[in-house]
């Protein structure tokens, strides 16, 4: 009886294990290697099954070196959450080659059996390239993303990390879209960067595409070189000028660790090398972009487009009563400068009494600009009935696929209006007629008078009579309350602002002394959150501003209104973009930290002693 109460207890417990538990069988292989390599490169090709491999079938080399390999290794885990455990489990097959060639060398599938099954990964093409003829160490697997190597005692060229701004066009016409790419490029490695000012386009439209949230590196040949590259900003840029438009540069300081020999010739001397951390200015070059003006003979119909457009005009219904609402819906999608195009031309009936143009956007940006479409919404009111024409509606743009203008065209639109018993049959209006000139019949002429009049004696005025005096007395009293309360009003607003701007500084120097608890403790993130609320914040009570209204070019332009020097203003934006681009490098070096700390109360106590 008791081996019978034990084993119903054992099986139990088997049966509850087996429902908390899962087990990964996704039964996946893939492979991972670098897509650019130098000629003499060792690197790795790794390839990765998630269940135990019963068989492996190496792939065939063409134009890479066999140094090593296939090695397997596994890895396995097991992880409880909420009770529920999940056991995972992976092999990994390495081989070492070399890139003897430069071209493109190809490795072909590689295949496992899994469970009786056979799994192919996919094939590879690797681009490899002259390169410095340097990089014979280890790149890694596609991963390891790491070109070059640590340079010694502060030797760092112009070749070895720049910052490059390209554009998709440098000739275009006006409002073309363009693609700006501000991307940095590296051999050697980085700790951190300061002083970053990023590209201001003067001249242009422009909306940022993409502001990476951590900066990641990737390999790119780069003039046959291997580099790690990264985007740090992507801009989408429609040029509202014509003529040489010129970007600024853009600048940052990079951080960048080399290596200190420990001196000597002994075969120990790697192990007593030690590190440094170097400072090097980055700039990019001026850029000129040639704006031509749209070519001449426009048709009356061209509303500022340029791109590929289409257009869709309705009723909001074929028919409706007269004195009720309805609407027409000029609707234009496609891509381009769709954001910047103008109210298009409708004709609506004369008969109908109009109101202002409701407009609705939904975009998304792309390489080819913005692209979605705008919704122009017409309302009116008909106040006749019948059936009316409404004439095509014409949207023409400047195509920028075939170089010419296109119109396009919508159909003739009919609306029926049905007589309305709901409204008042004196109430009748002349047709033909546009809103201002509409005349109401129903007030012209009245009805004959059947009842008592009630006549007045003569001689009795209304201004001699007391409501009249109470009247204007009354009014005469809301009046001065109404003065009174707004005046009032106004001077509780001037005290909020005065009040800001008085406690600017205190309440900056308050958000400093918690940034430098923060840097005593070495906590970055929370230390340039509370620095970039403070400059911010200072800014924006200084200037009597809302946080919504924090642009750049609307700082530049409030400070240099206040006399605030194009230095002391350069200076400003230049530490808030830091600030920004903090959150998205690497660790920052403490001495970092501590300047730009120091920059920030040196900013503040200037404008405070300007403003």
């Amino acid at each position: 009886m008791d081996k019978s109460k034990t084993l119903m207890i054992r099986l139990s417990a088997l049966v509850f294990l087996a429902l908390f538990t899962i087990t990964a069988h996704a039964q996946n292989f893939s492979v991972d290697a670098p897509n650019v390599v130098e000629k003499d490169e060792i690197f790795r090709i790794v390839y990765t099954a998630d269940a135990e491999v019963e068989e492996f079938t190496a792939p065939e080399l063409s134009g890479l070196e066999l140094l090593a390999g296939p090695m397997p290794s596994r890895i396995s885990s097991t992880n409880i959450v909420n009770g529920v455990r999940t056991d995972v489990f992976e092999i990994n097959y390495t081989i070492m080659v070399r890139a003897n060639q430069t071209g493109v060398a190809t490795v072909s599938p590689a295949s496992v059996k899994i469970d009786g099954k056979q799994y192919t990964s996919k094939a590879l093409s690797i681009e490899v390239v002259a390169g410095s003829n340097s990089s014979s160490g280890n790149s890694g697997n596609g991963n390891d993303t790491q070109a070059g190597s640590t340079p010694e005692n502060g030797e760092v060229s112009s070749e070895d990390i720049f910052l490059k701004l390209s554009f998709s066009k440098t000739r275009v016409v006006r409002g073309e879209p363009i693609v700006a790419t501000l991307k940095l490029y590296t051999r050697v490695p980085i700790a951190g960067f300061e002083d970053v000012k990023f590209p201001v386009f003067n001249g242009f439209w422009s909306q940022e595409l993409e502001t990476p949230q951590n900066i990641n590196f990737v390999r790119e040949n780069y003039n046959n070189q291997v580099y790690n590259s990264a985007v740090l900003r992507r801009y989408i840029l429609l040029p509202q000028q014509t003529g040489d438009l010129t970007v600024d540069p853009s600048y940052m300081v990079c951080q960048i660790q080399i290596r200190t020999s420990g001196g000597g010739f002994s075969m120990f001397d790697s192990f007593f090398d030690t590190y440094q951390t170097i400072r090097k200015r980055l700039s990019t070059p001026s850029a000129t972009i040639k704006v031509n003006p749209l070519p001449s003979g426009a048709p009356a119909s061209f509303g500022g487009g340029v791109g590929d457009f289409t257009m869709e005009v309705k009723l909001s219904a074929d028919s409706i009563k007269a004195h009720e609402a309805g609407s027409l819906t000029v609707e234009i999608n496609g891509s381009g400068n769709i954001n910047l195009i103008e109210t298009p031309f409708v004709e609506l009936p004369q008969d109908f009494e109009k109101y202002d143009v409701k407009t609705d956007n939904s975009f998304s940006n792309g390489t080819s600009g913005l692209s979605g479409k705008k919704v122009f919404e017409f309302p009116f009111i008909p106040r006749s009935e019948g059936l009316f024409v409404i004439p095509p509606v014409k949207y023409s743009y400047y195509s920028i696929r075939q170089g010419r203008y296109i119109t396009l065209e919508s159909d003739t639109l009919k609306l029926k209006v049905l007589p309305n018993s709901n409204a008042s049959s004196s109430a009748q209006v002349v047709s033909g007629v546009n809103k201002q000139s509409v005349v109401n019949l129903g007030s012209d002429i009245r009805y004959i008078f059947t009842s008592s009049a009630d006549l007045a004696r003569k001689g009795r005025f209304l201004i001699s009579s007391w409501y009249f005096a109470a009247a204007v007395i009354l009014i005469a009293l809301l009046f001065l309350v109404a003065d009174k309360v707004l005046k009032e009003r106004e001077k509780l607003r001037g005290d909020v602002r005065r009040t800001r701007n008085r406690r600017a500084n205190k309440v900056a120097r308050n958000r400093l002394k918690l940034a430098q608890s923060y840097l005593a403790k070495g906590l970055q993130a929370p230390f340039y959150e509370e620095l970039h609320k403070a400059l911010l914040g200072y800014v924006s009570d200084k200037l009597s501003i809302q946080f919504a209204e924090m642009q750049r070019d609307a700082i530049i332009e409030l400070l240099e209104s206040r006399g605030i020097q194009a230095q002391e203003r350069d200076e400003l934006i230049s530490l808030i973009d830091e600030c920004e681009m903090a959150r998205y490098s690497q660790q920052q070096s403490d001495g970092a930290m501590d300047g730009q700390y120091k920059r920030a109360i040196d900013i503040i106590s200037t404008l405070e002693n300007k403003l």
